[in-house]
């Protein structure tokens, strides 16, 4: 076991990198507060009370003196056990377990750009931490990538050098210096990708010229066409319809000091100089994922053509129908908006639209806080506003599986209560005119703010809920079988015509669609597609579901789990493996997937013992599992020169689920890892980033270092029949 005296100091740093800048004492001055899983940082110059455990832990502040270490744990009950007593001490006060959801670094800049140009005040102290997480995460050769693992990119240098002078660093800084001699070896900024030249051109350092067309006049197309962005995956709509009222538009910010400053730092050239029609395909090797086509070209010259000369009756018109759906996003998400990127989009549009003068703009400007989270490293802008459902009904999952709820009444409870309050109640107003689908019962990756229904967050929030009622008779409260059916509906509406489950919504379209994809840096965006996770969340929940309520729409529920195992088998790659989607990556869909198979029953199918040796055939030498997230972009297996935490108990619990001896021995020496690399106060150290959206771009799920390690010792523990009581005395 490992000595552990700090909180979560090394989070989301990789392997290779140190925090170059810690604010100690300035960050004992911070305090987390949480309602309803409504996430806030505050700095108080003179606190009003003692910062809790969970606030020093996430800062990476001194924890000792709350949790001390212990002895060597003498068995895998007594590690889990320890590990539960630490975990547990992290919960909100609200019950749900609140962590970093960060890594990306091109959404911060498009908060600060949004800040600066619509005047909205950000404080000196959150200047200062996100300076210093910038700083943190700047790369060695000077630049930043696309997220905290990548190597520098021209989006992630360009975006957050931008965003460091926005926060007043000067031009000679030495870390400006470093990035600005990188951007000029990539010739510029010219190469940035889409989304990066969207942001320049906002800002004024780029020029609409140099930004293939993204026409609001989409939105007024008649439906029926498979083009239309209502079928678009919801991420990839939101996120393009702002853009299409900005660049309908040609809104732009002030032309001040700064912005000149930047034309002349951020090129190689004279900025008049530059001819930016060249500019529209053009975008760096390193950024460069998505390849563009012959059919995507000729869609992008047409409509570039239309562009000369647009229709103005047909602009305005379309201009304001975009307006009146950004409008509707913001106030049925309560000003959250779907993500970070609309979020900040949707806030700009609302500032040019009403020049900052309206309610809805104020309402935008307070709902800032919900997406920055401080920790060690610096302030960033999480992913989401938060992971507060998806963690929490994981944790409740996990604490039960372990046979300890008992013990642990108090978490258990609170646990119960957060899923409880995060189930939508009603479905979205006009629902058909702005393309959303039923919402009413389901339940949201992060807080009922929020709302958007996902299709798996609704399967673990109703498996979570349904199980902890089931097994705690001490619960105060329990969810009616009304809002359990409400659940069930959702997702037997979520079904695609393949059997599988997407995210949001059904699958709307083609996936040649994908031939139109506008961004350079992502793939898999453009339709919500059938993903292993989704699928087997569903069929785990439904199966579960169907145990206690045999009778309700029998029919319905046996045809969907049937389609979605048919799914499963047919998805499964020939290695025995399934890719994952939002995880890294191929033990992260194993461990869905063959939970999904052994839930209706299918423990020994030639489908999963397929799948179980290929989680034999990665396991090394010291009995761990490591992938590293190149696995996500590259689509094959890359293997993590270290073992992980993470990745060894999706692979043990995998393999336990099936109740096969023939696993025991790798299960064991999986387990026997876990336990010798837990701290002596019951945590596991951060490690390689775990998380993944758009095959190319890795994202933070700093709680999972806790959760998915109780789970698999508790399963050893309490229901693995092959598991050795005296494992950590051999």
């Amino acid at each position: 076991s490992i000595n552990a005296e700090y909180g979560d100091s090394m989070a989301y740093l990789p392997d290779n990198k140190t925090l170059k800048e810690f604010a100690d004492a300035e960050l004992t001055k911070w305090r987390l507060t949480c309602e309803r899983g409504r996430q806030v940082w505050t700095y108080e110059e003179n606190p009003k009370r003692p910062q809790t455990l969970p606030e020093k832990y996430f800062l990476g502040l001194p924890i000792s003196d709350s949790v001390p270490d212990l002895l060597p744990p003498k068995s895998v009950n007594e590690a889990c056990r320890n590990a539960l007593d630490f975990y547990s001490k992290l919960q909100m006060e609200d019950g749900h377990w609140a962590n970093d959801y960060g890594g990306p670094m091109f959404l911060l800049p498009g908060l600060v750009i949004t800040c600066y140009i619509s005047g909205t005040h950000l404080s000196d102290q959150q200047k200062q931490e996100i300076i210093r997480y910038l700083t943190n995460h700047q790369n060695d050769d000077g630049g930043w990538g696309l997220h905290i693992e990548s190597e520098s990119t021209v989006f992630g240098t360009g975006m957050n050098y931008v965003t460091l002078r926005i926060l007043g660093v000067s031009r000679d800084d030495p870390r400006i210096l470093h990035a600005r001699a990188w951007l000029h070896k990539q010739d510029g900024i010219k190469g940035i990708p889409t989304w990066g030249k969207f942001w320049m051109c906002v800002l004024g350092v780029y020029d609409w010229k140099g930004l293939n067309p993204i026409l609001p006049e989409l939105w007024v197309l008649p439906y029926k066409l498979i083009i239309h962005p209502g079928r678009w995956w919801c991420h990839c709509r939101m996120v393009y319809l702002p853009m299409a009222y900005i660049y309908g538009g040609k809104f732009t910010g002030k032309l001040t000091k700064l912005v000149k400053e930047l034309r002349e730092e951020l090129y190689v050239q004279d900025y008049n100089s530059i001819q930016w029609e060249k500019c529209k395909w053009n975008v760096a090797p390193q950024d460069l994922y998505k390849h563009p086509n012959v059919l995507s070209k000729l869609a992008f010259n047409t409509m570039s053509i239309y562009e000369k000369c647009p229709n103005p009756w047909l602009r305005n018109y379309a201009l304001d129908q975009t307006l009146e759906h950004i409008r509707y996003e913001d106030k049925e998400t309560n000003w959250i908006d779907i993500g970070p990127v609309n979020k900040s989009i949707n806030m700009l549009c609302e500032y040019f639209a009403s020049k900052g003068l309206s309610e809805a703009f104020s309402k935008h400007q307070q709902r800032v806080q919900d997406y920055l989270w401080l920790s060690a490293d610096g302030m960033k802008m999480q992913g989401y506003n938060g992971s507060q459902l998806w963690d929490t009904a994981f944790s409740l999952q996990a604490i039960l599986e372990t046979g300890m709820a008992a013990s642990f009444k108090e978490t258990v409870i609170n646990a119960h209560h957060y899923v409880d309050i995060s189930q939508v109640k009603c479905d979205n107003t006009q629902r058909e005119k702005y393309y959303r689908h039923i919402s009413k019962g389901a339940w949201p990756f992060s807080t009922v703010d929020h709302g958007w229904p996902i299709s798996d967050c609704t399967a673990e929030g109703l498996r979570s809920s349904m199980m902890a009622q089931d097994l705690c008779d001490f619960l105060p409260r329990m969810i009616s079988d009304e809002r359990f059916f409400q659940a069930v509906n959702v997702m037997l509406s979520l079904q695609n015509s393949n059997g599988g489950w997407p995210s949001y919504e059904l699958n709307r379209s083609t996936e040649y669609l994908e031939l139109l994809n506008p961004a350079d840096c992502f793939d898999g965006i453009m339709v919500d597609y059938s993903h292993t996770e989704c699928s087997s969340a569903c069929i785990k929940a439904l199966c579960y579901f169907r145990k206690k309520y045999p009778s309700h729409r029998k029919s319905e529920i046996d045809s969907a789990i049937s389609k979605g195992i048919s799914f499963l088998k047919s998805i499964q790659r020939s290695d025995g493996s399934w890719h994952g989607c939002w995880g890294v990556c191929y033990t992260y869909a194993l461990w869905f997937a063959v939970g999904a198979f052994v839930e209706t029953g299918d423990t020994d199918s030639p489908t999963v013992k397929k799948a179980c040796q290929f989680l034999l055939q990665k396991q090394k030498s010291d009995g761990s599992w490591g992938e590293d997230f190149k696995s996500c972009s590259e689509k094959r297996w890359v293997e993590n020169k270290n073992g992980h935490g993470v990745h060894t108990s999706w692979a043990v619990l995998s393999l336990m689920a099936t109740d096969s001896v023939n696993y025991k021995e790798a299960v064991d020496r999986g387990i026997k890892w876990l336990v010798s690399n837990q701290l002596r106060n019951g945590d596991w150290q951060q490690q390689s980033i775990v998380g993944v959206f758009s095959y190319n771009c890795a994202i933070s799920y700093s709680g999972y270092k806790n959760i998915f390690p109780i789970w698999a010792l508790g399963k050893y523990i309490n229901g693995y029949k092959h598991a050795s009581l005296d494992l950590l005395s051999k």
